[in-house]
């Protein structure tokens, strides 16, 4: 899973029934409906924003190892996909 998701972004607020275009010539996956209905732009930012709200960052529950450091320091594919150096 992207670090994306673990730090609020789109794929941590999709649902079931929620519905996911994919535009591979653009490189582009957006949620395009809520509970399996499609929705204009405006209503499903509504509703992210809503979920967005109660999201609540997942804890970690790697203590040690390579998906500690992972979890730690990766960043998301859409700023490069590189890991930051260790302290």
């Amino acid at each position: 899973m992207s670090p994306e998701a673990s730090d609020g972004g789109p794929i941590a607020l999709v649902e079931n029934g929620d519905l996911i275009g994919i535009d591979i010539p653009a490189r582009a996956i957006n949620i395009i409906g809520i509970r399996g209905k499609e929705c204009s732009p405006e209503e499903v930012e509504a509703v992210l924003a809503e979920r967005r709200a109660k999201w609540v960052k997942p804890v970690n529950r790697f203590r040690r190892g390579i998906l500690n450091v992972y979890t730690r320091n990766c960043v998301s594919p859409m700023k490069g996909g590189y890991m930051l150096a260790e302290d």
